[in-house]
């Protein structure tokens, strides 16, 4: 039996890795159809604003792992379209945070919808039954990768000591 989990594991690892490519792919031809509009990029800006709450911009691209002055210029173009507000930190009144307007909510509501259409099409002719399952395994399997990559990698790259030949 142990000389079949070899071969398991390398299965899984190739899915992952075309997954991986599908995923990759899937997002190019979202961002080349959305041309110049920062619909594709932005729904992460808003989906992390409804679930943590309202926060200045540098603590959003913090959190999104993105650099300040491209989270700032997608915020300006959320902004401008109602879907995103700045009002004043309770905190320090000369700075503001962002919060999710309600023109946003409904906005993040109908991409949930979107999305939830275009899975449910991908997984036809899949059981309830497959489907519970495989979404219990999928949420196991993230988990795991999340932890062990996360054990495995540092979050911040070590400083080396210059003049450190370390």
């Amino acid at each position: 039996m142990e000389g079949t989990r070899p071969k398991a594991v390398a299965s899984v690892t190739d899915s992952f890795i075309d997954l991986q490519r599908t995923v990759r792919r899937a997002k190019a031809r979202l961002l080349a159809a959305a041309g110049n509009d920062v619909e594709s990029a932005t729904h992460l800006l808003l989906h992390t604003l409804q679930a943590d709450g309202p926060m200045r911009a540098s603590a959003l691209a913090a959190s999104v792992q993105s650099d300040l002055s491209t989270v700032s210029r997608q915020v300006a173009a959320l902004v401008g379209r109602g879907l995103l507000e700045r009002r004043a930190d309770q905190h320090d009144g000369r700075a503001c945070v962002l919060a999710v307007t309600e023109a946003g909510q409904a906005a993040i509501a109908e991409h949930g919808r979107r999305r939830r259409t275009f899975f449910d099409e991908v997984l036809t002719g899949w059981s309830t039954d497959e489907l519970d399952q495989f979404a219990q395994q999928l949420d196991r399997f993230t988990a795991a990768y999340d932890r062990v990559h996360a054990a495995r990698v540092p979050a911040e790259p070590e400083q080396t000591p210059k003049g450190s030949n370390a």
